[in-house]
């Protein structure tokens, strides 16, 4: 979706004669990079998929945030839905697949902005919240992932059954989408859930969270230091 957007972009701009050499050569560049990215997501996923074992190093909370922001940026925009990030500042490093923690977000984040395109939410109540915090679970310090939306949230009997294989509330899903998620994390020695979110008994949304433990600490690993900074809003 983001290199046909882009190819789109570009080829728009050239027809009406408003694209300069610099701004052609930087499009193409980051359609490139979406290129390489796209067949190293697939590979990645398609090695999980055969051996369920990811492939681990020191990746920053940070980092792997911005990437997936990224990638889901065109959907969030195609669906009129802002994105609200808050990330805690110098979280220490984890352990991770960073290829497939980016698409457990990109996931969350596009199902929430389709959630509230289905909804039918006016402009001004048409956000997704994403935050990355530290968190300690069972004495265990790690980094807690949340996405939350603004859509009608879930049914009680679908929550029971959101992470099992091939179920699915979408008309054309396959339904692999949220339980190769959940797969994802747990191989991670994560935990991932999802809760609907009320304003009394009305439902406004749903947020979905995911746990990781932190990586072994380095020695020049430094102590986590909350954000003084406001949250970021992307249009």
């Amino acid at each position: 979706t983001a290199i046909s957007n882009y190819c789109s972009g570009i080829i728009s701009r050239i027809n009406s004669g408003q694209i300069t050499e610099t701004a052609l050569l930087a499009a193409l560049e980051k359609t490139a990079h979406q290129a390489q990215r796209a067949g190293q997501i697939i590979q990645r996923i398609r090695d999980f998929v055969k051996k369920s074992e990811p492939k681990r190093q020191r990746a920053a909370a940070e980092l792997m945030v911005a990437e997936a922001v990224e990638l889901a940026g065109i959907e969030l925009r195609r669906n009129n839905v802002r994105l609200t990030q808050y990330v805690a500042a110098r979280l220490p490093a984890l352990m991770v697949d960073s290829i497939l923690i980016e698409q457990v977000l990109v996931n969350l984040m596009k199902n929430g902005a389709e959630s509230i395109a289905n909804a039918s939410r006016p402009p001004a109540q048409r956000s997704v919240e994403l935050r990355v915090v530290p968190r300690q679970i069972d004495g265990v310090d790690g980094v807690e992932f949340s996405v939350q939306d603004s859509g009608k949230g879930l049914p009680p009997e679908v929550l029971e059954r959101l992470f099992e294989a091939f179920f699915s509330t979408k008309e054309q899903g396959m339904g692999m989408g949220l339980n190769l998620c959940r797969s994802i994390v747990e191989a991670h020695q994560g935990r991932m859930q999802a809760e609907n979110i009320y304003n009394a008994a009305e439902v406004t949304g749903c947020r979905f969270t995911f746990w990781l433990p932190l990586a072994a600490p380095a020695a020049n690993t430094t102590n986590v230091v909350a954000n003084t900074e406001s949250p970021r809003t992307t249009a």
